[in-house]
Parts: structure tokens; sequence; C-alpha cells
């Protein structure tokens, strides 16, 4: 089939609109030339016989309204390409206008974390699920071939085919790569005996470190970090009880025990769930080491209510050497600190 099959095409956003020009719409028009408008309404409604520095509101309405115009168009302009300017609009004002700080009980209903457990290694949602997390350190492929890449997906795709056998949801991070302290041994070594007492030797160093620098930022390279997020729900645990329950419960009188010594409670119901869940993240950590080149290791609870924090905040959270002083039992928002 063709790629220019136009049943085939994927819109570039929910709200396509047809286009004036080149990626602008109607909408983003009449964006732009809303603060000019604003600034005529004003000067001809609010304050029609103000004067500033001597000089009549009127004779400055119209530049007034050219820079205001302007302004509209610098909005439309930097409005990210994935939305349109008008829903960029609103969700800035909704952003200033909403509560930037929540307790515990109020950011649930954003996170769906209830706590974080240190001592099972596990962080419970409201749903009463339990999630633990897998880093995943992959296989160096910048110098692989289309072969090689192709291999190292289909091994990929047995692992999700054999092994996985549970929902996961994969999660990426990126970081900025610290440049400073990765120059900051080079620019040490310029006041080091040796290097100063070769002009030649001072000359590469420095050449070095305004390369590097320039070269780094030009390809905005960042540190990747990549996770398998494993859950496991009541339902799950309960639906596995419940079948050995009914196999075992026909038998005549001695079902009626069965049943009362299977039905379990709340701590029974969570031990199983937190030995399914070691049970999932052993088998997801082993099946990616199978990958060629692949590593694999199980997040403490901790430092994923670490990465949590910083999905929700956008800033890095330190709780200092002993995480579990700070979780335990306790919810993950609230009751922290600074």
């Amino acid at each position: 089939m063709s790629v220019h099959d136009p049943t085939k095409r994927i819109p570039n956003g929910l709200k396509a609109e047809t286009k004036l020009f080149g990626r602008y719409s109607l909408t983003d028009l009449a964006v732009g030339l809303f603060p000019g408008v604003l600034v005529i309404l004003a000067t001809q409604l609010l304050v029609p016989d103000a004067v500033i520095g001597g000089i009549a509101i009127q004779t400055l309405a119209l530049p007034l309204a050219g820079a205001a115009v302007l302004v509209g168009a610098l909005f439309v302009y930097l409005t990210p390409s994935y939305t349109g300017s008008l829903d960029w609009f609103g969700t800035l004002v909704g952003y200033r206008m909403r509560a930037h700080d929540h307790d515990h009980e109020a950011a649930k209903g954003f996170t769906l974390i209830e706590r974080v457990d240190v001592e099972t290694d596990t962080i419970e949602r409201t749903d009463g699920a339990l999630i633990g997390m897998v880093q995943v350190d992959p296989a160096s492929m910048a110098l692989a071939t289309a072969e090689e890449w192709q291999a190292q997906a289909g091994v990929f795709e047995d692992f999700l085919n054999t092994v996985v056998e549970f929902p996961i949801q994969l999660y990426a991070t990126t970081q900025a790569f610290p440049v400073e302290e990765y120059l900051g041994h080079y620019e040490e070594r310029l006041g080091d005996a040796d290097v100063k007492a070769n002009p030649q030797l001072t000359a590469l160093v420095e050449s070095y470190i305004d390369w590097y620098g320039d070269e780094l930022e030009a390809r905005r390279m960042t540190i990747r970090d990549h996770y398998v997020v494993v859950p496991v729900t009541p339902e799950e645990v309960s639906f596995e009880r419940e079948s050995m329950v009914e196999r075992l419960s026909v038998i005549p009188v001695l079902g009626v025990f069965i049943r009362a010594v299977l039905a379990g409670g709340e701590a029974e119901q969570h031990a199983a769930m937190v030995e399914t869940l070691d049970d999932r993240l052993a088998r997801t950590e082993r099946g990616l080491r199978e990958i060629d080149g692949c590593g694999a290791r199980r997040v403490p609870a901790a430092d994923a209510a670490l990465l949590v924090a910083k999905f929700w905040t956008g800033e890095e959270r330190e709780y200092g050497d002993a995480p579990e002083s700070v979780f335990g039992r306790t919810p993950i928002v609230g009751g922290v600190g600074p």
C-alpha cells in the first residue's frame, strides 16, 4: 500500500483546522490580533480623554495597538507545534491560576499514589495496586547495522511474548549532560605545571574545551534512563485465590472449611501481592539481562518515589542518606519537608 494513501494519514492534532498560511490557522490570526483589539477598545471606551506625557491617548492608540499585535504575533510564533495558540493560552492561564502546592489527600487525585513502603520495596496506588520498577541499562547501538537493530528488536519481541505475561509500562527520563563537571577536569589541568610549561599543550587543551562545549550545545546531548514499571492489582491475586477455592470447594463437607481457611484477610492478600510483584520483577530483570548487552536491576522503592516526585514536580528531590526514616509506610506526598 502506498505511504501516501490519504486514508492512512495521521493528523498532527485532534483539533486540526484549515491553515491560512504555513502552519497558522484562522484561530492563530485571531489570537495574534486580539491584544491590538483590546488596546483599541481600551483607548476608545475606557480612557478616551487620557493624556500621557502631554500626548493624547488617541494619538498613541495606533502605535500601542501595533506593539500589542507584535506581542500577540510573537506568542503565536512561540506556540509549540503540537497544540494551537488558543489552547496553549488556556493552558498557561490555567497553570497560573491553579494552586501548585497540595496536601497528600489533594495530591492523590493527581499522582494516584497512596504510600511508599520501603520494607516491602513497593509503591501502593490509591486503587490498591502495588507497583515496582526495573531500571534498564540498554546495549550500545550507536554503531549497529540495520541487521543488528533488527536482531535486537526480535529478541526484545521474544521477551515481550514469552516473559511478560502481565501489563507493564515503559518509562524514560532525560537530563542534561553535565558539561561543566566533565570539562572541569580539563580546566583543572590548565593549572598543572606540565601544562603551563608547554604552550602547545595549553592551546590544545583550551581548544578542546571550547570545541567540546560548543559541540555538546549544538547536539543538545542528554542522558537517558529507561525503566519498566510492573504492577500487581488486588483483582489479579483475588482471581487466582478464587479459582483455587472454587476447585476445592466442591469437596463434600470439607469444602466449607476449605473456603473459610483460604479466604484470607487484607494482610494476607497484601503479602500475596508483594510476593507476586517480587516474582514479576525478578522475571522481568532476568529476561532483560538475557538480551545481548543489556543490564537490569530492581529500583528500590525510595528511589522509585524520587522518580515519581520528579515526574510531577519537574525538580530533583533529596531525602538524605536514610530514606526509610522519611517513607516507611507513610504517604509519598506531604510531611516530607523540602
